[in-house]
């Protein structure tokens, strides 16, 4: 094995090890949304908030350091958002 592929091993468990805690931090995630959503339905509210929603898209935008632009992290959010709101359903 080369050095370049050893480099590129290292990085790419590097990645294996971030994957595994947005796996971790989606379900942690979603496991709020549904407790979100029991409130929700105790308190005979609506499911879809689009004010929380455009909140939730300004602070990501607000947070993003880059190298991903923008646009790049509300389509990621955009899918997230999509994936949230079935699990609501």
């Amino acid at each position: 094995m080369t050095d370049i592929e050893k480099d590129m091993e290292k990085l790419r468990n590097k990645i294996d090890m971030i994957d595994e805690q947005i796996v971790r931090l989606l379900n942690e995630r979603a496991e709020i949304v549904l407790e979100i959503k029991k409130l929700k339905t105790k308190g005979n509210l609506s499911v879809y908030d689009p004010r929380r929603e455009e909140k939730i898209f300004k602070k990501i935008s607000a947070r993003n350091k880059g190298p991903l632009y923008d646009d790049a992290i509300n389509e990621i959010y955009e899918k997230i958002l999509h994936c949230m709101k079935d699990l609501e359903r």
